[in-house]
């Protein structure tokens, strides 16, 4: 925002020379002739006084911007330096710097002194080169100013006041404590660590889209659920006991565990949940859905034929940074059914509006890529090709901004540019991928045939019945700036593999090797998984399941961490499978047995396991299995990942999805599901997963509630205890579902967090109701007539959502109660008031009766009080009168 506003004059220029100058970037042959350009050049440092100590922001940038250059790609000016003059009179020279598009940049400085500091930006000159373009430039076809020269300039000198005063930070609002939904107003910049989207960038297992990035589900721009609260249910297709006559044995389920048909892998953006719809079998979707992540509620759905039979990829929100353009554009991307699933090969991708689900255009012949997502939100896609006649296998990058840019014309026509000042897919567009793909000196990088001991690459493996090359090197991680890629028996995925593998380190900026390939001495006919290799931190962790052991690998160099190292308390049944999520330098590895562990993955250390208790009568397991086909996610410090099985039938009972701290390992929460058809995907402190026992979306998180309370609102004495008595109420979309608001037409009734589990069994599974349900706390103050507020008491609700309270006024007027709810982990606050008036009581009527006397009596009774004063005083006077 500061540096936006610094260069007001150099983005307003630069809107000018978008039109003025379209034609002279269009690549021409050059004309020979040099030119020299005299420039001008500005400074501006804010805010304007400072406090001693506080950080300012420099702003400082030419008068016309690079004529070559575009948001991506083009020449940038250099030669760009800050002389500071302190109060003492010393200078520091900050740079040099290299420009943005828009021909200037910012830095940050903090003064130390109090005084006034001067500032000038000194500009040293600089050459068009046409540096950095989109494609090869042919020798005759450089732009029209290749060669032209920019003279150099100086800034006038900015004066800043330095005081010892600090300056109030104008930020937005702090993190919310109240509901909250999107849109998130545009001052709360502090809101971005708890509102990170979901994009779907990789495929659970089986599906096409679902996780969170191509490392893993760690999401660590969100909170995440802390207890088993439910926001909302939502079906996803018959699920659940077919009933009738089908019985009651453990088969007689509507088909739900489908771990080669995943039934939903969703996309979070923007507080809306993107999925597509698979009533039935996985070959058959019908359309897609934009769902609510709050509440549920459909926000639009796109049946199949509108969709043109295309399964959602990943979602993609690109902010564009351009001198007429600053702000982002939210996409979904979509491929066709035949492009989706476990293996598959690429197709083509189409592009879609996020808010409305309409078609903007297609790129044709994409191939099968490992999608990621630059700090602009461009997709950058990294893929492995084959030349079958050279042999040669060659590692490649793709960019899908870049892609639709060389597609469209300048402004006023022409032929193809690098990118726009503005970004405008063009509708209805149908865009070769080769158009995206970088090539220049490094790209597409060429693997080596032989490893580093000159072993060869070219052996031809088999299995499955089908022979591979072995140079078939694919990708399994992208980390750390390193792209690494394994093949095993001559593919990057699942594979037995006969005692060997092929590893390789690529650097992601320039595409260079960087380590291998080295072949690499395995346990033969061992299976190796695409999530076997684990990386994160600049490290990797390889697990070897037919021993079960695990080894750190270094992701720069290839070179052995640690290990190998054995899990400890392992289960036979975990050899069956496993899967892992890194966050933070720590590995998560839960296996099929039921084993979970965490290791530091640089140091190998051990930081906690944990193994599921023993399995009821109808596992043959031994233990309550963990289900490894789809990712576990870590989020907010915790690690979800659920109980259940790789094959199904039956779904045998008390299935958990788990939530481990991911500190030490305890249990934060658990609740009765059967969750195995995806990773549970978090977004907005919101978690979805699909619950095999009922076949239905559900929604965990913090939910809203409300509040009434009532007090007499007649009689009311200062003598007289009162009862103020009112409702906590759930009121989540959930809440007023058919079942829910039937069952509990008064509302459904908040419950400690310790009674969540049981409860929400009870309200959303049609599990027995709980009989040691608690409620929450409520504190109650008034507003008494003499203005105080002060706190009275506080209770507890019940299971029904009741609570009362029984106090007696302790002053005369007016009063305001507050019963006040604060919040717990599965609640948002809430609160309530109501009034009343407290009088005097009214006067204490006397035990004895009371005699009415005539007046004659009374006047008499009057007289013989009067006389009997007067003779006390006269008794009085004459006693003072002796002597």
């Amino acid at each position: 925002m500061q540096m936006l506003k610094g260069k007001t004059m150099a983005i307003m220029i630069a809107v000018l020379l978008t039109v003025s100058m379209g034609a002279s970037m269009i690549l021409v042959p050059n004309a020979g002739a040099a030119n020299q350009i005299p420039t001008f050049s500005f400074i501006s440092v804010s805010p304007n006084p400072i406090g001693v100590g506080q950080r300012v922001n420099v702003n400082f940038w030419v008068n016309i911007p690079p004529p070559t250059a575009s948001a991506q790609y083009g020449d940038r000016w250099h030669n760009m330096t800050v002389v500071v003059t302190k109060p003492d009179g010393k200078t520091v020279t900050l740079g040099p710097f290299t420009s943005d598009a828009t021909g200037g940049t910012f830095t940050t400085y903090t003064p130390d002194q109090v005084g006034n500091y001067s500032f000038k930006f000194v500009f040293g000159g600089d050459t068009i080169v046409d540096a950095n373009p989109s494609s090869p430039i042919p020798p005759a076809a450089h732009s029209s100013s290749y060669g032209d020269y920019f003279k150099p300039s100086e800034s006038s000198v900015f004066t800043l006041t330095v005081q010892e005063e600090q300056i109030p930070y104008e930020g937005g609002a702090s993190l919310p404590t109240n509901y909250w939904t999107r849109p998130i107003y545009g001052e709360n910049n502090a809101w971005y660590s708890i509102s990170g989207n979901w994009l779907g960038l990789a495929a659970s297992t089986f599906a096409a889209t679902g996780m969170y990035n191509a490392t893993g589900n760690y999401n660590p721009y969100t909170t995440a659920p802390n207890t088993a609260h439910i926001l909302w249910t939502r079906p996803e297709a018959f699920g659940g006991i077919i009933g009738g006559e089908y019985g009651s044995s453990e088969t007689a389920n509507y088909y739900s565990t489908s771990q080669y048909e995943p039934k939903f892998a969703p996309i979070i953006m923007n507080g809306i949940l993107y999925y597509t719809l698979y009533p039935g079998a996985s070959t058959y979707p019908e359309g897609w859905v934009a769902v609510d992540l709050h509440t549920g509620q459909t926000i639009w759905t796109k049946t199949e034929a509108q969709v043109n039979n295309e399964v959602l990829k990943c979602g993609q929100i690109l902010n564009m940074i351009t001198p007429n353009q600053y702000g982002a554009e939210a996409y979904l991307w979509a491929i066709p059914v035949s492009a989706a699933g476990f293996m598959a090969g690429g197709s083509y991708m189409s592009m879609y509006d996020a808010m409305t689900g309409q078609w903007i255009l297609n790129i044709t012949g994409t191939p099968s890529m490992t999608l990621t997502s630059d700090e602009h939100g461009d997709l950058v896609g990294y893929y492995t090709s084959t030349n079958y006649f050279t042999g040669t296998t060659y590692l490649n990058k793709w960019n899908s901004t870049a892609c639709i840019n060389l597609n469209q014309t300048n402004y006023g026509g022409g032929p193809p540019v690098a990118d726009q000042w503005m970004w405008r897919p063009p509708q209805g567009a149908q865009i070769p991928y080769t158009y995206g793909v970088q090539n220049d000196a490094n790209w597409p990088a060429a693997m080596p045939a032989r490893d580093a001991n000159n072993n060869s690459l070219t052996v031809m493996m088999s299995y499955f019945g089908m022979t591979f090359p072995s140079y078939l090197l694919g990708i399994s991680a992208v980390q750390s700036d390193v792209i690494y890629a394994a093949g095993t028996a001559g593919a990057a995925g699942f594979a037995y593999q006969s005692g060997w593998e092929e590893e390789a380190g690529f650097s992601q900026t320039t595409g260079k090797l960087l380590w291998g390939p080295f072949n690499v001495t395995e346990v033969p006919y061992s299976i190796i998984y695409t999530g076997g290799n684990w990386a994160g931190s600049g490290a990797r962790i390889e697990l070897t399941e037919s021993t079960l052991t695990v080894t750190g690998y270094s992701l720069t160099t290839g070179a052995k961490l640690w290990g190998p190292t054995a899990l400890p308390n392992a289960s036979p049944f975990s050899s069956l499978g496993a899967n892992s999520v890194v966050a933070n330098g720590t590995a998560y590895i839960w296996l099929y047995g039921g084993d979970v562990y965490a290791y530091n993955i640089v140091t190998g250390a051990l930081k906690w396991q944990y193994h599921t208790p023993p399995g009821g009568y109808e596992s043959p397991y031994g233990v309550e299995p963990l289900w490894t086909f789809s990712v576990g996610t870590v989020a907010d410090g915790k690690l979800f990942v659920p109980e259940g099985h790789m094959y199904s039938p039956p779904l045998f009972h008390n299935a958990q999805q788990l939530a481990l701290n991911t500190t030490n390992g305890d249990v934060v929460w658990s609740i009765d599901a059967f969750d195995v058809t995806s990773a549970p995907a978090i977004s907005d402190g919101v978690m979805t997963t699909l619950n095999a026992y009922d076949n239905q979306i559900y929604a965990w998180g913090k939910g809203p509630s409300a509040m009434t309370v009532t007090a007499p609102d007649v009689g009311v004495t200062t003598a007289t205890p009162v009862t103020i008595r009112g409702t906590v109420i759930d009121i989540s979309a959930g809440t007023q579902q058919q079942a829910q608001a039937a069952n509990f037409p008064n509302g459904l009734p908040c419950v400690s967090d310790a009674s969540q589990t049981a409860w929400m069994e009870y309200v959303y599974m049609q599990q027995p109701c709980p009989t040691n349900a608690t409620g929450v706390p409520v504190i109650l103050s008034v507003l008494d007539s003499n203005g105080n507020y002060r706190q009275i008491g506080s209770t507890t609700s019940d299971g029904s959502g009741m609570f009362t309270f029984t106090w007696t006024p302790d002053i005369e007027g007016s009063y305001t109660v507050v019963a006040n709810f604060a919040g717990s982990e599965s609640y948002y606050p809430s609160n309530a008031e109501t009034s009343f008036y407290a009088s005097a009581p009214a006067p204490t009527a006397s035990p004895y009766p009371t005699v009415t006397l005539p007046p004659t009596e009374t006047y008499f009774t009057i007289s013989t009080v009067a006389i009997i004063i007067a003779i006390a005083i006269a008794t009085v006077l004459l006693l003072r009168k002796r002597p």
